[in-house]
């Protein structure tokens, strides 16, 4: 081999060097990389897991949120309904009130002209009292006791009742 230029006991030598720097590299370098590696890739199998954990944890947040809301609006629904109808009960109550009070001034008005109409026909039968005193004395031109004036004042009122109801 030494015709070929090669020096064998130098290559022994250097066969023995990259042996023994394999085994320094196997021992000390490779390993531990390995391990790092594997360590490594230990974590991010850990955090994509995790991470699918909190994706899932999210989605059944989001649902229950959901369905909270729904049921939020839900009974915000029926208490606007609620409220509505509650609304339209005042209404209807305040209009009763409204029909009463008004039927009440209605019959208090009517009852205020009847009172008012019967002082009328007793001042105008007064009236006519003293106007048909007034014609019996100026007819008769003399004086009738008083008995005799009422007599005759309450024939003349049923003659004039008389003529009024027909």
């Amino acid at each position: 081999m030494e015709k070929l230029g090669i020096n064998v006991t130098w290559l022994i030598a250097q066969a023995v060097n990259f042996g023994l720097l394999l085994f320094i590299l196997w021992t000390l370098a490779y390993k531990p990389v390995l391990k790092m590696l594997n360590d490594r890739k230990v974590k991010i199998q850990e955090s994509l897991e995790y991470a699918d954990k909190v994706k899932q944890d999210a989605a059944e947040q989001q649902k229950a949120f959901e369905q909270k809301l729904e049921a939020t609006r839900r009974e915000m629904q029926a208490a606007t309904a609620s409220a509505a109808q509650a609304g339209e009960k005042e209404k209807e109550r305040i209009l009763a009130e409204a029909r009463a009070e008004a039927r009440k001034l209605v019959d208090q008005a009517k009852e205020q002209i009847a009172y008012e109409r019967k002082q009328m026909l007793a001042e105008l039968r007064q009236e006519v009292v003293q106007l048909s005193l007034l014609a019996a004395q100026k007819v008769v031109r003399t004086s009738l006791d008083e008995q005799a004036q009422r007599a005759l004042i309450n024939d003349f009122l049923a003659q004039t009742d008389a003529l009024g109801k027909n």
